[in-house]
Parts: C-alpha cells; structure tokens; sequence
C-alpha cells in the first residue's frame, strides 16, 4: 500500500533492472488505469508526483525528445565546470562548523548537507539565494506526502514559483541550466509550456533534496560502522569506493512512482495486469542477497560490489549522476579529513516521514577538536 493505494512493488534487484529496460511497462501517466478510471481523488498526493509532462513521465520517442533537449543542460563539461563551486562551498561550510565549539552538537544535516547541494543547485540553475527557503519547503511537502490541502496548496506554490522563474529567464536570460531549457531546440522542438513547469518541477525535487539526503547518510553509516571509516582515514580504501558503497547501501531514493503496465506482463513470478503500478523499490534492490551476497546489508568497502541502482538505470539513469558523486565524495571527505574526532551525538534520529526519500531528519554530531 502507498498512501491507501494498492500497487505492486518491484524488490529485487533482477525484477526492478528487467522492468526498468522493459518498453512493455510505461512511465506515462495515462497508462494507469485506476487514475484514468477516476479511482485516484483528485488531492490524492502521490497523483501530484505523478500526473506530470516531463522526461520521468513519458516514454519513448517522447522521452529520448525529451532527455535530448535536457541533456544539453547536463554536459560532462558543465558539470566539471562546478568542480571549484562544490569545492569552495563545501570547504567554507566545513571552516564555519569548525569555529564552533568542540563538544557542541552540530546537525550536519542542517549545516553541511542542505545548503552544500541547494547552493550547487542553485549555481546550477540560476535560482537566488531568496529561493533556497521556498524551495526546500515544497520539496519537503511533495516528499512527505501531505494532506490534500497541503497537495493543492503545493501545485499552486509550484506553478507560481515555475512561472515567475521562467519569466524571469525569458526576460534575461544567462548562461544557467534554467535559461537553456527555457531557450532549448533541437530541430526546431521547444519544450511546451507544460513540459517546461513540469520538467523544472523535476530538476527541483531530484536536484537537492536526494543529494542532501545522501550526505546526510554518508555520515550516519560512515559513523556507524568506524572500522570502514578507518580505512579511507589509512588510505586503504578510497573515498569513490565510499560513494558507491553509500549509494548501495545507503541510498536516499528508497523508491519512486510508478512504472505501469502496458499489458498483462509476468515479472517477478507474479502477472501484474495492463494498467497496474509498480512501486520502484531502489533500496530493496539495493539490498538484494542474490546480487549483492550474503552481506549485503553490512557497509563494506573491501566488497567489490557489482553496479548499484542507487542513481538509476537504463534510459531513466539520473542525469545528474556524475554531480552527486562529485558533492557526495566532496563532503564526506572533507567532513573526516578535518574532524578526525567526529562522533554520533545523541540517540539515533528519526527518519524523514516519506515512502520516497531514505534518510533522517537531523543528523546530530560532536565535531571535536578540528585537524590543524
């Protein structure tokens, strides 16, 4: 069940990489019977993650139309053209946490996480600094799945914050992702109007929510489990390995919405009927004994572990894969270079209240005395 629905749920690691390379399950809404038949209210939350026009939402010719014009955005040289922005802004996160006092607790979640991957998104897609607050708050809400009022408050807030920031790009625009997707073509196709709020919509809720999330849990299971953390600290594991190993086992994307059925498909050994959902569990998959061996619940560096699904696979692969990685390794390696006494303060936090997003809502440290 999610929130009162009843769908599948795709688990393992074999069944979620078959479907997710499978043309016979579709992204595109339309293809849900219950939402087409109208069994889904109208404010039901989830039908707000999903009943848009975007790239994670079609198919297809329309998807590689789609992912071709946003690729552009996404370049292997725009992405290490933010190298020094990621740099300098982990590094002087991590300089202001080392003016506080040793034994003070420190949420790093609050401190280091979040306004690490909202300033890179920001740089990323021109948003000021004035958006950082309104922008966390409507991914916080989406993630969560709130009331129905909070859901249609929620689209009214985005389709307002999206249209002004176009607005905005069309009026100026500069040399951030935002004003190439607003200006994008590709033989002459545009983005419509819709599929620019919702496209931008989705660059918003994957852009820093999941990334943040991410570090946070990095430095919970790097914490956790001292030993590994005494490995990358002797140099007989390397920090790459760390992010992989984190994006295993620790992803922030426990699972997304939906994958449909085109027409009766047997997965799983189970026939999940044209028009059902299938939950995407990433963090189950990830979890898998059968392909990550008897162990694959424990974090281990040492394990050389096959490809995880922590960012994705096939044609729906992030984007922004190669962005996280670089933020993930960024701050997790400065946090432990500079605070070899860093330590779990108080009792194990809560989680985030969402079937979508892995990760606490605070993480409380103790710093204690920084590297010279």
């Amino acid at each position: 069940m999610v929130a009162g629905l009843e769908v599948w749920a795709l688990t393992g690691d074999e069944a979620l990489r078959s479907a997710l390379n499978d043309s016979r399950f579709r992204r595109n809404w339309r293809s849900w019977r219950a939402l087409g038949e109208g069994e889904v209210p109208e404010n039901h939350p989830v039908r707000a993650m999903v009943h848009l026009d975007n790239m994670l939402t079609s198919d297809g010719a329309e998807h590689r139309r789609l992912r071709g014009l946003i690729s552009r955005a996404f370049t292997p040289r725009r992405i290490e053209a933010l190298r020094p922005t990621v740099e300098k802004t982990a590094r002087e996160l991590i300089e202001a946490l080392a003016e506080r006092p040793a034994d003070e607790p420190v949420d790093v979640k609050e401190e280091l996480a979040y306004p690490l991957s909202v300033a890179v998104f920001a740089a990323l897609f021109g948003f000021e600094a004035s958006h950082h607050d309104r922008m966390r708050a409507m991914v916080a809400t989406a993630f969560s799945q709130g009331s129905p009022e909070e859901v249609a408050a929620l689209r009214a807030d985005v389709d307002a914050f999206v249209d002004e920031l176009v607005a905005a790009k069309r009026a100026e625009p500069g040399e951030d992702m935002t004003s190439v997707l607003v200006t994008a073509n590709e033989d002459g196709d545009r983005l419509s109007d819709v599929e620019l709020r919702d496209t931008l919509w989705l660059m918003i809720t994957a852009g820093f929510e999941t990334t943040a999330s991410a570090v946070a849990n990095g430095v919970r299971v790097l914490l956790s489990n001292p030993d590994q953390l005494a490995l990358l600290r002797e140099g007989e594991a390397e920090w790459a390995t760390a992010v992989e190993e984190v994006l295993r086992h620790s992803t922030s994307v426990a699972a997304l919405p939906f994958l449909f059925a085109g027409e009766d498909v047997e997965i799983g050994g189970v026939t999940v009927a044209e028009g059902e959902p299938l939950l995407l569990g990433y963090l189950a998959a990830n979890l898998d004994e059968e392909r990550y061996g008897d162990n694959a619940e424990r974090f281990d560096l040492t394990e050389d572990r096959p490809r995880n699904l922590g960012l994705g696979h096939g044609p729906h692969t992030c984007l922004g894969s190669s962005l996280a990685r670089m933020e993930l390794e960024t701050a997790l390696q400065g946090l432990f270079t500079r605070f070899p006494q860093v330590a779990a303060a108080g009792d194990e936090p809560a989680e985030m209240p969402s079937v979508f997003i892995n990760s606490p809502l605070t993480l409380p440290v103790r710093l204690g005395t920084p590297a010279p």
